[in-house]
């Protein structure tokens, strides 16, 4: 009776021994992506792991498709990374110049002034240090000009080792099915990619999903099991319980009951250590894993801000939930703030189209938006629900000018 149940009770290890030597290998889009954020020692360790899989290796077109299009943001973060770097810690010191003014400390002149040059001496010290530290990637490898080449280094390397091992996706019909069953299964919290319906808008909120529904498809067509790696965090692929996490008992399950084969889901780290284990002569994956997991870090951390830090302003563009009925999240460009928390807002779209093309126009998370400024809203503080990005004061006077034109 207890076996019906192994995607609540756990794994045996003898499914986990079965499972390893046959299963097909695949990684999630987060988990490719960050080699761009890696040194090129770590980098070089981590195209080692996947050639050691290269003839398990699979890609859902989902993934590869993904891939391509956030491979721009990725890679322009990157290279800005040393440049936040020094606006980080100048911000930071000119805090402490700021407090120095302020505290009783200025009371007594000689150390004030003492203090003061200690910090313009250090943000000069700081600044050379970074200025020579060497970037891990190159603009005039990633870029021609402002274009972003259709192929770099990393991206080459990365789909040589894929080679035709990659799937064909869906057709479009398949495709608007997946997405009504999206809507249906997020309503009701069913997992994968639930949470991403309140980060992201339109299609883009189901990438998720069409990168399991892929992934059940290719283990019932191979009729073998899955090894799906994967950095994304939330709750829509893990469960937790304090300190204890692990897969999603509803996605091993329903994996199991689509195609009729296991699923064994990992973090990049947690693959690595499973496969030292299990796999004779694996390769030296030290500086990748630590790299990983600082990224990883980093990237909670960032999210973390954004919840706890980011306090809603004029300029601020935020996904909010539109409508209670149907729980629609849509971005808007925060413009006034009015009592209690409350704003006037403009919707924004990067839809491209005849009727968008008259309207004021930003960057947005790397992306050209539309702002509807002929859709004036109410927002209430409670529907606001996660921070999309932030444009300057200039940008934002120059979108208001445009509804008094």
């Amino acid at each position: 009776m207890s076996s019906k149940f192994f995607a609540y009770s756990g794994y045996d290890n003898d499914v986990t021994r079965k499972l390893w030597p046959i299963a097909i290998i695949s990684f999630d889009t987060n988990t490719l992506l960050n080699i761009y954020k890696m040194t090129p020692d770590a980098r070089n360790q981590f195209l080692s792991v996947l050639q050691t899989f290269k003839e398990r290796l699979w890609m859902p077109y989902q993934v590869g498709k993904e891939f391509y299009s956030n491979r721009r943001f990725v890679i322009e973060s990157e290279l800005k990374s040393l440049q936040n770097a020094k606006l980080y810690f100048k911000k930071n010191l000119e805090t402490l110049a700021t407090g120095i003014e302020k505290s009783a400390i200025r009371f007594r002149a000689q150390l004030a002034t003492d203090l003061q040059k200690e910090l313009i001496d250090l943000n000069e010290r700081i600044s050379i240090m970074i200025d020579r530290c060497p970037d891990k990637i190159y603009r005039k490898e990633y870029f021609d000009g402002p274009a972003l080449k259709a192929e770099d280094p990393i991206s080459k390397e990365l789909f040589e080792i894929y080679s035709d091992k990659i799937g064909d996706g869906f057709n479009p019909e398949e495709i608007l099915e997946i997405y009504e069953e999206g809507e249906k299964r997020y309503n009701l919290s069913i997992p994968p990619g639930f949470e991403d319906a309140v980060n992201k808008e339109d299609f883009r909120k189901y990438g998720d999903l069409v990168i399991w529904k892929e992934l059940i498809k290719r283990a019932k067509e191979v009729a073998k099991p899955i090894i799906f790696i994967t950095d994304d965090a939330k709750p829509d692929w893990w469960e937790r319980n304090y300190e204890f996490k692990r897969p999603h008992p509803e996605l091993l399950d329903e994996f199991y009951r689509r195609s009729g084969q296991y699923v064994q889901i990992y973090t990049y780290n947690e693959f690595i250590d499973q496969a030292s284990v299990l796999i004779k002569d694996f390769p030296e994956t030290a500086k990748a894993v630590e790299e990983i997991k600082a990224i990883n870090e980093e990237d909670r951390d960032r999210i973390r801000e954004q919840v706890e830090i980011f306090t809603p302003k004029p300029g601020d563009i935020y996904n909010i939930i539109e409508s209670s009925y149907d729980h629609k999240v849509i971005p808007v460009l925060l413009i006034d703030e009015l009592d209690n928390g409350s704003f006037y807002a403009f919707p924004i779209t990067s839809r491209r189209d005849t009727v968008t093309i008259n309207f004021p126009t930003i960057n947005c998370a790397g992306k050209l938006a539309a702002v509807l400024i002929d859709r004036k809203i109410f927002v209430h503080s409670k529907n606001i629900r996660a921070f999309y990005d932030r444009i300057d004061q200039q940008q934002l006077l120059k979108v208001l000018g445009n509804t008094h034109n």
